[in-house]
């Protein structure tokens, strides 16, 4: 993949996240080995006797059982995590098979891809509003929280993934008429996007409109990651949030304070994923239509991550179905 002789089915070459988690994988691998005290050992099945197969096929799923157990109960992850390294594995016997012309047999398609969908955690339409337009807030903040804000702001207006906000230049924005936009390429999926801009985001532009790089002052994920929470801590958002996670299926209750069994609250939970989420999910709830929504989010016609948020904003219908009873009440009033 380094090299580009392995590319995605597109054509295109194999981003360096992906690299990285195969050589996690590996890693985990080599470390299992040690713990196991076992050797891997692919065999060539069309050399193997009948005998031979069933001694290979239970060698592969006993150590699927024993691998997945080392990843969930020595390396304490969970479901999502476990199934995408399963889900590296299998892509991995699969190119021995049709790339190296080795017969690995059919047994790796049982290495089960475990899966969970984790709830979406979204700003609501109130919160953002607090964001964008009070001012006392903002300016109780210092000013390096008060520019973090405004890229936080801007990212949950623009749906843009966070790795395409912080590389924003001014070359990405488009002033038509009286109208302005972003007009951007994901960085991961290829897709393009123009946006229109309201007028607190071309405000926020404005303020920056001195620097020549990016249009945001470049920041570390990490320290994005902190000064949010940070932000959301001191605008009082620290309700408790219970947090699970799957093994297995089995839900897991994950304390942020192991000791004390202490919840999360909202403001621990806020991330940089929260920008892309709180944006899709407020143009759904406001009634922007799905086809528009994935214009702009770069989604495609069928993607069912996109679905997580029509479901999800679909759970806030409280608000149309009181209209609804309101007009039941009123008929022969």
């Amino acid at each position: 993949m380094k090299k580009g002789h392995r590319l995605q089915k597109n054509g295109f070459v194999i981003r360096q996240s992906t690299i990285d988690s195969y050589e996690t994988l590996f890693k985990h691998l080599l470390n299992y080995q040690v713990i196991s005290q076992t050797t891997l050992c692919i065999k060539d099945w069309e050399r193997l006797t009948m005998r031979d197969k069933t001694t290979e096929t239970n060698y592969w799923k006993k150590f699927y059982l024993n691998f997945t157990d080392y990843l969930f109960n020595h390396c304490n992850h969970f479901d999502n995590y476990v199934g995408a390294n399963m889900k590296l594995l299998r892509a991995f016997f699969a190119w021995l098979q049709d790339n190296m012309i080795v017969n690995v047999g059919p047994y790796y398609t049982r290495f089960y891809k475990t899966h969970e969908d984790i709830p979406v955690m979204v700003l609501s339409p109130e919160r953002l509003h607090f964001l964008i337009y009070d001012k006392d807030f903002e300016s109780s903040l210092c000013k390096r929280l008060q520019k973090l804000k405004d890229l936080f702001v801007f990212g949950c207006t623009t749906a843009l993934r966070y790795s395409d906000l912080i590389n924003l230049k001014p070359t990405n924005i488009e002033v038509i008429g009286n109208n302005t936009y972003v007009y951007v390429r994901s960085q991961k999926t290829q897709t393009y996007s123009r946006i229109y801009l309201p007028t607190y985001a071309i405000n926020i532009l404005w303020k920056y409109r001195r620097r020549k790089t990016t249009l945001f002052p470049p920041i570390s994920g990490v320290n994005f990651n902190l000064a949010i929470k940070k932000i959301a801590l001191l605008a009082g958002w620290t309700e408790e949030i219970q947090k699970t996670r799957n093994k297995r299926g089995q839900p897991q209750t994950i304390f942020k304070e192991l000791e004390h069994q202490t919840n999360y609250r909202f403001c621990d939970l806020v991330s940089s994923h929260t920008m892309r989420r709180t944006a899709i999910t407020t143009m759904l709830r406001m009634g922007l239509n799905e086809t528009n929504v994935r214009l702009i989010s770069g989604h495609t016609a069928h993607s069912p991550s996109f679905y997580r948020y029509v479901y999800y904003s679909d759970s806030f219908m409280e608000e149309q179905l009181d209209k609804v009873y309101a007009k039941l009440r009123a008929i022969g009033q």
